[in-house]
């Protein structure tokens, strides 16, 4: 395969997810905004750390692959514990 080509779908899938990641936070932030509960408070945080961090892996560039990866996996994790936080307040 061309390695323009993998580039190209690399970069339409970090779209997608991001896409995909805006909408989940869009809905989460309705939710919130309709209940003002301190739990869907840290849904909507986790969902967007978690869109945050893959943004920054597709978009913003790192000469060191380790790096990449490791700013994306510290906003995952950060999503993560905000989600854990939300599911257990609710």
């Amino acid at each position: 395969m061309d390695i323009m080509v993998s580039y190209l779908i690399d970069n339409l899938i970090g779209a997608v997810r991001f896409f995909v990641g805006l909408i989940l936070i869009i809905i989460a932030m309705r939710a919130f905004l309709k209940t003002r509960t301190s739990d869907m408070f840290y849904l909507t945080m986790g969902f967007a750390l978690i869109t945050i961090g893959n943004l920054f892996s597709t978009i913003y560039y790192v000469d060191d692959v380790r790096m990449d990866k490791l700013l994306a996996n510290v906003f995952d994790i950060l999503g993560l514990i905000a989600l854990i936080i939300a599911v257990r307040k609710s």
